[in-house]
C-alpha cells in the first residue's frame, strides 16, 4: 500500500498518542480505509521524528498542517494554537471533513481544547446558469 503514512494500516496506536479509536475514513485514496485520527497522528509523529508528538504551540500548528496535507479539500483551513488550545478556521466542502480535522486535532496529546470554527462552504454551481448571469427573458422560459 504505497503512499500510506509510515505504513500505518490498523487501529493500533501507542498509548502516548491517543486513546480514542474513532474510525476515520478520509476521502484520500492514498490513506487506508478505517484509519483512525490517532493512527494518523502517530504516523505523522514518527515521520517527523517526534514519537511523543508535538510539545509546543508552534509544533502543534505545524503538526496539524502536516496532517492536512494528506486531506484533499483542506487547503483553506487555518490553524492557530495558544497554550494548548487549537483554533480551526476556514472552509471545507463537506461536513465529514470538518469533523475529521477536529478529530485529528483532538488526537494530539498536547492539545487540551479545540475550537472548530470551520464552515461548510456550499458547492459552486457548475451546470447552466450561475447566480450572476441574467435570467432568461419571460418568452424563453418553459410554461409552468
Amino acid at each position: 500500500m504505497g503512499g500510506t503514512p509510515a505504513g500505518i494500516v490498523g487501529p493500533q496506536v501507542p498509548a502516548a498518542l491517543g486513546s480514542g479509536m474513532v474510525p476515520w475514513v478520509a476521502s484520500n485514496p492514498e490513506l487506508p480505509v478505517g484509519l483512525t485520527a490517532p493512527a494518523l497522528v502517530t504516523a505523522i509523529a514518527i515521520q517527523r521524528g517526534q514519537p511523543a508528538g508535538p510539545t509546543n504551540d508552534q509544533e502543534i500548528e505545524e503538526f496539524i498542517y502536516d496532517a492536512l496535507d494528506l486531506l484533499p479539500g483542506s487547503s483553506e483551513v487555518e490553524i492557530r494554537c495558544d497554550a494548548g488550545r487549537a483554533s480551526l478556521a476556514g472552509a471545507v466542502s463537506k461536513k465529514g471533513l470538518k469533523r475529521d480535522i477536529g478529530e485529528i486535532a483532538w488526537a494530539i496529546p498536547a492539545i487540551n481544547d479545540v475550537q472548530n470554527n470551520i464552515t461548510i462552504a456550499p458547492r459552486r454551481r457548475s451546470r447552466g446558469q450561475s447566480r450572476d448571469t441574467e435570467p432568461l427573458p419571460v418568452a424563453a422560459r418553459k410554461p409552468a
